[in-house]
């Protein structure tokens, strides 16, 4: 492997533009979650049907398809010409968004469950509870959750190859067509990739241990 030392600039642009990615699109994921999450327990019926269809479409497609969509055919539609890294920023936040939605949903209605009569019985307005009381300690609950939601996005940061993004495996795609060195290239990509991501899940077990919230259950 040691052939691979000749592309290490590469080779770590290309890894930090898959972190980018994973993190931004787990980001703003997680926004479009809360927002969604909030739809659908607190708004009306109009909007639950919005959030409902925006759920099953995201989670009931390839994200590849997804890419697709948003590189090729939104530009089409709407006349607004995406570069290939925001196509892909937008891409899985929309896609992570709609699965963060149910963990989400879950943690807030754990908490609604014991703090949310609690909270008006105090004389709290709406926006307050949900500011202070319900997102804050849903967040909390809601990082195992996350852990899986991070390990998913970080292997899907590889789809984005099909529109041309420079992530890690790119790289070591076009190393290979260099080098003819398929073996060597692939298996590190995935040791740096396992390590990576077993490195990111326990770092969320460690914060999850310091912040957990005694007698409510994590969302997984």
């Amino acid at each position: 492997m040691l052939f691979l030392l000749n592309y290490s600039d590469f080779l770590i642009n290309g890894f930090i533009t898959t972190v980018q990615v994973t993190l931004i699109g787990v980001g703003l994921g997680m926004i479009l979650g809360i927002l969604a999450a909030l739809g659908d327990i607190y708004g009306g019926k109009i909007i639950k049907i919005i959030v409902n269809i925006y759920v099953e479409f995201f989670r009931g497609s390839p994200l590849i398809a997804q890419l697709f969509l948003i590189y090729f055919t939104l530009p089409a539609l709407t006349g607004i010409r995406l570069d290939v890294i925001t196509a892909g920023y937008l891409t899985l936040a929309l896609n992570s968004g709609a699965y963060q939605k149910g963990y989400l949903k879950g943690a807030m209605e754990a908490v609604f469950k014991d703090q949310f009569l609690a909270a008006l019985s105090l004389g709290l307005p709406l926006r307050k509870i949900l500011m202070y009381v319900v997102v804050p300690q849903a967040l909390r609950i809601v990082i195992p959750a996350w852990s899986n939601e991070l390990a998913s996005m970080a292997k899907s940061t590889t789809a984005l190859i099909v529109i041309g993004v420079r992530e890690f495996l790119n790289t070591g795609v076009s190393i290979v067509a260099q080098t003819f060195k398929p073996l060597e290239t692939y298996l590190f990509i995935t040791i740096v990739y396992f390590i990576w991501i077993y490195s990111m899940l326990k770092i969320l077990d460690i914060v999850y241990d310091r912040v957990k919230i005694p007698g409510l259950e994590p969302v997984i």
